[in-house]
């Protein structure tokens, strides 16, 4: 199963956007918005405010992100 940080970055890909790109527009430093794309002990999680607004950004559900959906 596709985790949040796999489909983030597959989507951000997908829309032809750079980690500078997306931190840009979520109004957030490019180390921490790297948080959110990695894997391992570096890992951060959005909370909800945030997670909508990437979720906005990149045109896909929440639920989508979380792995809820397919």
């Amino acid at each position: 199963m596709k985790t949040f940080a796999t489909r983030l970055k597959e989507e951000r890909v997908n829309n032809n956007m750079t980690q500078k790109n997306m931190a840009d527009l979520l109004n957030l430093s490019l180390r921490a918005y790297q948080g959110y794309e990695a894997i391992g002990k570096n890992h951060r999680e959005p909370d909800q405010e945030l997670l909508i607004k990437i979720a906005t950004v990149l045109s896909v559900s929440v639920d989508y992100l979380l792995g809820l959906e397919i």
